[in-house]
């Protein structure tokens, strides 16, 4: 069994502007069709929903030891979250073929203040 963990704190007003200033062409570059429809379902607190998917996916990016490069991109995780709230991750594309025999993932996401903070973990049974 082999555990991966990656950890991402951002700044909330920096990915804020980032949106402000971009709006889709950011949305469409960092998120997945799912994603930007859950993100625009409801526009209440969007700037930590979308925040909180984005330090989700460098997290990942992380725990998988690449970050966001060598071929693996931020739509290559998928943040959605289940009936009670929780964020689930799915890998697809390169990042998935990095990971493989995954037996359980966990994202956990908590902010105060300014800052964001986002914990990913895999299990996986390499």
């Amino acid at each position: 069994m082999k555990i991966f963990q990656g950890i991402d704190l951002i700044r909330i007003k920096r990915v804020k502007d980032i949106y402000l200033k971009f709006k889709n062409k950011f949305l469409q570059k960092i998120f997945t069709i799912n994603e930007i429809k859950k993100i625009e379902k409801n526009k209440k607190n969007i700037d930590l929903r979308i925040a909180g998917k984005y330090a989700s996916k460098e997290a990942a990016a992380k725990a998988i030891g690449f970050g966001i490069s060598h071929g693996i991109k931020f739509k290559d995780f998928e943040i959605l979250n289940n009936v009670n709230g929780k964020p689930e991750i799915t890998l697809k594309g390169e990042a998935q073929s990095r990971i493989k025999k995954i037996l359980s993932s966990s994202v956990s996401i908590s902010h105060d203040g300014e800052y964001l903070i986002s914990i990913v973990t895999f299990i996986s049974n390499e």
